[in-house]
């Protein structure tokens, strides 16, 4: 009986840790502004517009503005000094808030993947969104693009909820250590009180319930009669 409500509580952990990511679904909206100014305080214009109707299946609608023959100046000068280009994403939620993030890439590998990009956009198990994130791995070239167009893949990303317990390999453990136990294969090296603890607690409740409800010492014997 022991092993088998131990079972049945590791099943539902796994079960709670792998469909937490789906317990919410909603869409998003987001607003993709970019610079290619490696400033403190740099110029952000408008890059496009990105619709996710369902985080759940995570399909998403791109429409991007193509880069200007200046844009593609200054993103090649950017990448000649090894500097980054900066993404500024607005998302607004179907819960009704709306979230700014920063990201930003090598600008260089921008260039040597022909302006294919992918953005990792992180929510929580309410459908949230907690981060996004731009990635281009390269190869780092200062020349280039042959397109003025973006190519960008969106992924939804969830946290990641730390690993699975091993339910089999432990349910079959706890069996052959039963099973031991029973064939007297295992010697218990526990205290007496270890062992019989369950026993010995509600004997002792008892005896201090018993105890109050019948308290020693009572009233003296009868007095002398007057004369």
């Amino acid at each position: 009986m022991y092993i088998t409500y131990v079972a049945i509580c590791l099943l539902a952990l796994s079960a709670l840790t792998l469909g937490s990511e789906l317990d919410h679904d909603g869409w998003l909206q987001m607003r993709l502004l970019h610079s290619f100014e490696d400033s403190s305080v740099p110029n952000f214009i408008d890059r496009g517009n990105i619709s996710i109707s369902s985080v759940r299946h995570g399909s998403a609608n791109v429409v991007q503005i193509g880069l200007q023959d200046s844009h593609v100046a200054q993103l090649k000068k950017l990448a000649q000094n090894g500097e980054k280009y900066r993404l500024k994403t607005i998302v607004r939620s179907s819960s009704g808030s709306e979230t700014t993030f920063l990201t930003s890439v090598l600008a260089c590998n921008l260039l040597g993947m022909d302006l294919e990009d992918v953005l990792h956009v992180w929510l929580d198990s309410a459908a949230e969104p907690v981060a996004v994130n731009l990635v281009s791995r390269g190869p780092c070239v200062t020349e280039g693009p042959s397109t003025k167009m973006w190519t960008t893949n969106v992924q939804i990303k969830y946290p990641d909820g730390g690993p699975i317990p091993d339910t089999a390999t432990y349910i079959h453990k706890l069996e052959k250590e039963r099973e031991a136990r029973e064939r007297g294969e295992t010697k218990d090296n526990r205290s007496f009180l270890a062992k019989y603890w369950m026993f010995i607690v509600p004997g002792l409740i008892l005896f201090v319930l018993m105890s109050a409800q019948n308290p020693e010492g009572g009233a003296g014997g009868g007095g002398s009669g007057q004369r």
